[in-house]
Order: structure tokens, then C-alpha cells, then sequence
């Protein structure tokens, strides 16, 4: 059985695929490796090695075949004893391409690097603290790291392109230059921009990344160079255009790009004195196009009479959603977020 064929098999073995007879071979293999090959490896890069096995085994084995860790763990075990030079690297290579990938990322640094610095250095920054640490890049621009969070990114951006790698949670404000396009790598998707604020998180539990547009323009789309010969980026097309108070979800699994709504929009435009939204018998249509034009989201109808119906009252110190709630109450209407537009429902007024 030659490399390839083994590794295949191993990725089996990770999915839990593997019959009887394939197991069998596997254990076989470890149990008649050559006892002379770990002269090559230093005493604690044997340990290093076991304890990375046996982490990757135990994190992989389900709960309910309680024999078979017993096993495995005894046979890597052994194998620690006799690996050979030659099994020894396969192992190596073998479970890190399999196993390894799919530990939680520890930094930028363990990811395929996509920044360049040809005329100068790169600078890697990383938040230990408990709390926001904000850097100023060469061109201006303001990145705060969350607590957690890495970056990558060169002394000096190049002429034609900015470019930054993020792991973890950030918010940026970039500086505006038409012919300096800005580019977060980050996963497998890239937020393109030319000068806006935005945000971009990492949800831990399903690992799906979010980008949350504060103000300008911002388009997402998937890093094709991240992915291996294994999962082919087919797609060419897969991204979107962002706006204020959009956002976008990504998931790494299944490769979808959902669009939706910020939890709480601001003010697409922040004006140098705060205008009052007082209304006084006002109708709804021209209390959503006020709305509209201060946040920057559509919002409709479900049907043409809501627009003639009535409020009175001061929503200037709430959030949108807030205002929306106490206007549709006030009409026996309600409101509903569908992608990125809001929908007033209701029966409407004569």
C-alpha cells in the first residue's frame, strides 16, 4: 500500500468509516513497525508526538465505543516505542493533514499566510489582554483587536493593495483611497473595501464568520486559495455586497453566505447635531422613508393601507428596532426582519 493509499485510508479512519478488516490493517501496521527509527527524534519530541496522538484519539473516538480507545491508545502507545524513521514522518504528515486540521486554529500564524511584504517586513499582533487593543496601520486605518484575536499585516502596504490576515474578532475604520484597495483575509473568505468601518467575529460553536458593515461598502466573497485539491472552491461567484447595518454570515461547512440585518442598526449618517424624530398625527409612509433614510435599510409594506395609518410621539433616543415596535403597536401592525429588509404587517388604516 503506497502513501497515498494510506492516507486515504487515515481519512477514513477519522470519519469513522473504516470496516473491521481496514481497523485491522491499521492496528497490524502500527504493531509491526521497525523498533529502530526513533533514534532520529529527540526524547521530547517523542513525548510531543504521543501526547498529540492521543489527544487527536481521544477528541476523535466517540463516547459510546468504550473498548476501542483502550486499544488505539495502547497501539500508539507502542508505536511511540517502534516507529521507524520512514513511519515515523508518515505518521507525522499523515495525521497532521488529517487530524490536525481540524484542532481549533491557534493564531494566524498556524494558517496558510495569503500577506505579502515584498519592500517590507511583516508584523504579526496579537491581544493577550482581557480587553480591546487597537493598533493604527502605516496608511492610517485602525484595527481594535478583540480580546483573542491575531493579525497579520506588512510595515508598509504596497501601492496597488492593502492587505491584512485577522484570526479572531476585530473591528476596523479604513482609511478611504479609491486606488489602494483594503482586503481582510480571514478563514476561507476575503472582505474587500475601500475605505468604511466594519466588523468581522468568528462564532466559536459552528465557526462561521460574520461581517457586519458599520458604514460604506463592503464586499465578501470566498477566498478560493484557501481551500485544498480536496474541497475545490467551484464556485466563482459565492459573495455578496454589504451596506450600513447588513451583515453576512458564513459557513465554512456548507460554503453558504447568509444576509441579513445587524442586532442593533446605527445611523448610516452621523450628522454634527442629532435631529429629533418628533411626529405629531404623522402617517407611516412618511415616518418609514425618514427611517429609511437614517439607517440606510429598506422597509415595506404588506400592504398599501399600512402607509396611511397615523403616530404621534418622540422616537429620537431609541434603537430602530424600538421605534418600529412602538409605531406598529400603536397601529395594531408588527414588524418582521426578512434578509435584509424589514416588513410592517398589519391590516392597515382607511
Amino acid at each position: 500500500m503506497n502513501n497515498k493509499e494510506w492516507q486515504s485510508l487515515l481519512l477514513k479512519y477519522r470519519e469513522g468509516k473504516c470496516t473491521k478488516e481496514e481497523m485491522l490493517k491499521i492496528h497490524l501496521w502500527y504493531e509491526n513497525l521497525n523498533a529502530d527509527g526513533l533514534a532520529v527524534l529527540s526524547e521530547q519530541e517523542k513525548r510531543e508526538m504521543e501526547g498529540r496522538m492521543l489527544g487527536i484519539l481521544a477528541a476523535e473516538t466517540s463516547a459510546d465505543t468504550q473498548a476501542e480507545p483502550v486499544v488505539v491508545r495502547t497501539l500508539w502507545r507502542r508505536a511511540a516505542v517502534y516507529l521507524s524513521a520512514a513511519a515515523a514522518v508518515l505518521i507525522v504528515v499523515s495525521f497532521w493533514v488529517f487530524f490536525g486540521n481540524r484542532q481549533p486554529a491557534q493564531g494566524v500564524a498556524q494558517e496558510k499566510m495569503f500577506v505579502q511584504a515584498p519592500n517590507s517586513s511583516l508584523i504579526t499582533e496579537e491581544n493577550k489582554t482581557n480587553v480591546p487593543k487597537r493598533l493604527i496601520l502605516s496608511d492610517r486605518s485602525t484595527v481594535i483587536l478583540e480580546p483573542g484575536a491575531s493579525i497579520v499585516f506588512p510595515a508598509t502596504f504596497s501601492a496597488d493593495k492593502r492587505t491584512v490576515q485577522l484570526s479572531g474578532n476585530a473591528f476596523f475604520e479604513i482609511t478611504r483611497n479609491p486606488d489602494q484597495p483594503f482586503l481582510v483575509y480571514s478563514g476561507k473568505i476575503i472582505t474587500r473595501v475601500l475605505g468604511t468601518s466594519f466588523r468581522i467575529k468568528t462564532n466559536g460553536k459552528d465557526k462561521a464568520l460574520e461581517v457586519e458593515v458599520v458604514t460604506g461598502k463592503v464586499s465578501v466573497f470566498e477566498n478560493r486559495e484557501a481551500f485544498s485539491e480536496s474541497e475545490p472552491a467551484e464556485n466563482e461567484d459565492n459573495g455578496v455586497v454589504l451596506t450600513p447595518n447588513q451583515r453576512v454570515t458564513y459557513f465554512p461547512e456548507s460554503r453558504h453566505l447568509m444576509t441579513g440585518l445587524v442586532p442593533e442598526p446605527v445611523k448610516a449618517t452621523q450628522p454634527t447635531q442629532e435631529a429629533r424624530m418628533v411626529f405629531n398625527d404623522e402617517k407611516l409612509e412618511k415616518i418609514v422613508k425618514t427611517l429609511q433614510d437614517t439607517y440606510g435599510i429598506e422597509i415595506v409594506f404588506a400592504n398599501d393601507r399600512l402607509a396611511h395609518c397615523t403616530f404621534t410621539g418622540d422616537l429620537t433616543d431609541m434603537q430602530l428596532y424600538d421605534k418600529l415596535a412602538l409605531v406598529c403597536k400603536s397601529n395594531g401592525a408588527d414588524y418582521e426582519v426578512k434578509g435584509t429588509r424589514i416588513l410592517i404587517n398589519g391590516r392597515g388604516c382607511d
